[in-house]
């Protein structure tokens, strides 16, 4: 058909002229490779791209087919204008772009798209006049990017930065094609840049993201100059050689490479070696410490089609992976996300056996919709997760808050895996080797102390989930101690690492000069589950935190229990066991006794828990504060008055002193204000700033002056310990600190059976202080034993009798242990005076029923 029929006119309302398309020439150029006496000028050219609807499956079938238009022209001019999508014919105009049509015809009209189709394209030349009036590609890009310039932007603070992210989706593009993919309109970016003499000298940084540039070559106009920021993220940067050549002369504080195909490489970060003294960081994270983030789950394997699926549907396939060394992969569908990592993996550790093979979690990460992590070498454990425990992870029971009249249904949370999803590489992360390198950088030379408190809190574990609670990870781990330090270490201290029993610490008499652990706060539930230890020659031990501790009524029932095991210690709880301990003064003062589980796991305790994890305060702290919170701190510390002033200590005070608001030391009192910290993004940042800590929770004194079930004040005095890593090498600091919170109840009617409240701070107020002589003295020293059953101290009975008396007043009451000791100190120990006041309370109704058995 005359194509000399289809007239038409194209009218972009932008001012410009219009182009009239009349097809004065009817050649059409089909399937071959030159055009013959016809020289492309400067008029229209028409091109029609003849897919057939065979693209139409994809999500973006034009950008293949520019994808493989610019591919195909390799670096020549050619914007498209009046680009017009059919069923099955694309079609567009373009002109002054001879280069691009010749190397068209060089691969005889034929493209090559990504999906491995090839299509044809035919092309038309001189379609239409040309007039200096009509629509300029070139120059509405130029234009675009003036107006860029003259509005710079402020990113991560770093100031001048210009933004052409996603830059032809600019409305003002709404005519033509702009894809910086073409290195040729690339090129033409940068040249309007760099010949912008006005505004040119403010750029401190660029932003070219979302671009889908595979080639960024044209930047190396640039080069010689440090800038702030290169951002080049979300492109299609694959090829690290080509990246490393053309960034060569390009200088910047960060470069920025996520979401390219170059960081999905096995090979990256040690790829981009080259540019190491180019950038000081890489998409966050410094240059050095780039290969510590490597994550197979992001460069090396598609869960989508990498490994063999095993779900409840073909369990029985899992017989195939039994000799298998590779990776496996767990996937745990949350939509909602409702699990944290730590949560996970607190319930994941439940479920297993703790008998089995061990097991360690690597690589985790949350993709949206699924958490994801990688496991290896541990097929008994795996067999036992999907046989016995068929793809589940147990939820604990809701307790007696269900209603015991209605059928509850099993809780738990259905997974799947995807076995063999990579093969082990040499820079994929053996728990082997991490553990005993993390267990050497624990170890303090200086006073022979192995510090694994929060052992899973390690620099080096990042990746790594290890798991004390299982016997066989732990027996290990012991193991791998008593090889490392045979004769040369006095102390391990193993707090907080969720461990349930140590079967395996005979390994510890290899061990000759080992006469102190700690096995405080951990999920330790009877003494016999700790009766290896018996065997050790053990001077000191730490128990405290542990449930087993709450299963006796009296201190001294405690005592004497551990000493039947451990007869040779003369330490328990940092206590000296030959000064007959058992009795500790009072601590909580309680305006209301409603008030007394504010004082516990409700609140403060809890709050005061999370404090100590300094790299994690800020999620596990954001959850007490809202938008409205305040927090203000001061800083009394006086260098001379403790201890001699030394350079270490000054530099471990000034992270206090930095945000102490005392306005006895300020000469101008406008600034008021300014460590008035409100809302809590702000608050977060300033409590990430502190120092790692660990509170002696024995010394906690706390006073409840107003509350009233909807909000309370809480006042609180104790000792805390400076505990940062980078001081561990260094002398003990002890810190005397307040801390006063206003709180109020934000939502009631939370959780299961709808009982819980939910707590949130209204006023923070922390004071740091010397500690006196007697609080250096009793650091972390008194006996806490049992927790909540803290008592005067004797006057005139002695201990036995004290105790004697506690036993017969919990009998002739039936009052809880905490109960009956807070009543019988009220009473000074004077038994008529106790009984009478228990009848008063009864009568005026104020004892819970919690307070009976």
């Amino acid at each position: 058909m005359d194509p000399r029929l289809h007239r038409y006119v194209l009218n972009f309302s932008d001012g410009s002229q219009p182009i009239q398309v009349d097809y004065p020439d009817t050649r059409v150029f089909r399937n071959c490779s030159s055009y013959g006496d016809r020289v492309p000028g400067l008029s229209w050219n028409e091109f029609c791209i003849h897919h057939q609807g065979q693209l139409e499956y994809l999500q973006d079938p034009k950008q293949v087919i520019l994808e493989a238009i610019f591919d195909a022209i390799d670096g020549e001019e050619l914007y498209p204008v009046a680009y017009e999508r059919g069923r099955r014919v694309d079609k567009f105009l373009a002109r002054a772009c001879k280069p691009a049509i010749d190397k068209l015809f060089a691969q005889k009209l034929c493209l090559s798209i990504s999906t491995g189709a090839s299509i044809q394209i035919s092309v038309q030349l001189g379609v239409a006049a040309n007039s200096s009036k009509q629509i300029s590609p070139p120059l509405l890009i130029s234009q675009e990017v003036s107006r860029r310039m003259e509005r710079l932007e402020v990113h991560n603070g770093v100031r001048g930065v210009l933004n052409l992210s996603n830059f032809g989706a600019n409305p003002c593009f709404k005519s033509i094609v702009v894809s910086l993919a073409n290195v040729a309109t690339l090129r033409h970016v940068c040249s309007s840049i760099y010949h912008n003499d006005d505004s040119f000298s403010a750029v401190n940084g660029f932003i070219f993201a979302d671009n889908q540039m595979k080639s960024v070559d044209p930047l190396k106009l640039f080069g010689d100059v440090e800038y702030g920021l290169l951002d080049l993220s979300g492109n299609k940067i694959a090829s690290a050689v080509r990246l490393c050549r053309e960034l060569k002369r390009i200088r910047a504080k960060e470069l920025k490479l996520a979401n390219n195909p170059i960081t999905k490489s096995s090979k990256y970060p040690n790829s981009i070696k080259a540019l190491q003294g180019n950038f000081s960081m890489v998409d966050g994270i410094p240059y050095d410490k780039l290969h510590t983030t490597y994550t197979p789950l992001n460069h090396d394997i598609d869960l989508e089609s990498d490994g063999i699926r095993i779900d409840w549907t073909n369990k029985w396939k899992l017989a195939d992976f039994e000799q298998s060394e590779d990776w496996h992969a767990f996937l745990v569908p949350d939509p909602m996300h409702l699990l944290t990592e730590q949560r996970l993996f607190r319930l994941f550790f439940i479920t297993v056996n703790q008998m089995l093979t061990e097991i360690y979690p690597c690589y985790y990460k949350f993709d949206g919709k699924e958490h994801i992590f990688l496991a290896r070498n541990c097929f008994e454990q795996i067999a036992y997760l999907v046989h016995s425990c068929n793809l589940e992870i147990k939820l604990p029971d809701a307790g007696p808050m269900v209603d015991r009249d209605v059928s509850v249904a099993p809780r738990t949370i259905p997974f799947y895996m995807r076995m063999n999803v990579s093969r082990f590489k040499l820079h994929h992360v053996d728990p082997q080797e991490r553990i005993t390198k993390c267990i050497q950088k624990c170890f303090v030379v200086q006073n022979r102390v192995l510090k694994m408190s929060h052992f899973q809190a390690t620099e080096g574990l990042k990746g790594l989930w290890v798991h004390m609670g299982s016997t066989r990870i732990l027996n290990n781990i012991l193991s791998i101690i008593s090889r490392l330090y045979m004769s040369n270490c006095s102390e391990i201290r193993l707090c907080n690492n969720s461990i349930l029993r140590m079967d395996g610490a005979r390994v510890l008499s290899r061990m000759g000069s080992l006469r102190a652990l700690d096995l405080g706060h951990n999920w330790i539930h009877d003494l016999e589950d700790i009766k290896s230890l018996g065997d050790l020659p053990l001077k000191s031990l730490r128990l405290h935190g542990n449930p087993l501790c709450g299963k006796y009524s009296l201190p001294n029932d405690y005592i004497q229990a551990v000493l039947k095991i451990f007869p040779q210690l003369t330490t328990l709880d940092g206590v000296d066991l030959s000064s007959k301990p058992g009795q500790a003064p009072q601590k909580n003062f309680l305006c209301d006794i409603g008030a007394y589980e504010l004082l516990g796991d409700v609140f403060l305790r809890n709050y005061l828990r999370d404090f100590e994890q300094a790299e994690e305060r800020a999620n596990r702290l954001m959850k007490y504060y809202t938008d409205d919170s305040i927090f203000t701190m001061t800083c009394n510390y006086v260098m001379g008055r403790s201890q001699s002033f030394k350079a270490q200590l000054f530099k471990r005070i000034s992270k206090y002193t930095k945000h102490s608001r005392d306005i006895r030391k300020w000469s101008d009192y406008t600034k008021a204000t300014n460590e008035f910290h409100v809302g809590v993004m702000e608050i977060i940042g300033v409590l990430m700033e502190l120092p790692s800590v660990v509170h002696d929770f024995i010394s906690l004194q706390t006073d409840v002056m107003h509350f009233n079930g909807k909000s309370a004040f809480i006042h609180v005095t104790g000792l805390l310990r400076d505990d940062s890593p980078s001081t561990h090498n260094q002398e003990e600091l002890y810190l005397a600190f307040s801390r006063d919170f206003v709180l109020k109840i934000d939502d009631q009617g939370k959780g299961f059976g709808k009982e819980s409240r939910r707590l949130k701070i209204v006023n923070d107020h922390l004071s740091i202080m010397n500690p006196s002589r007697n609080q250096v003295k009793s650091a972390f020293k008194v006996c806490p034993l049992p927790d909540n059953r803290l008592m005067t101290p004797a006057s005139e009975d002695s201990i036995d009798a004290k105790n004697d008396k506690l036993i017969i007043f919990l009998e002739l009451t039936g009052l809880t242990s905490p109960w009956c000791t807070r009543i019988v100190e009220t009473a000074e120990w004077d038994f008529e005076l106790a009984t009478k006041l228990f009848i008063d309370m009864v009568e005026k109704k104020e004892l819970p029923d919690s307070a009976f058995h």
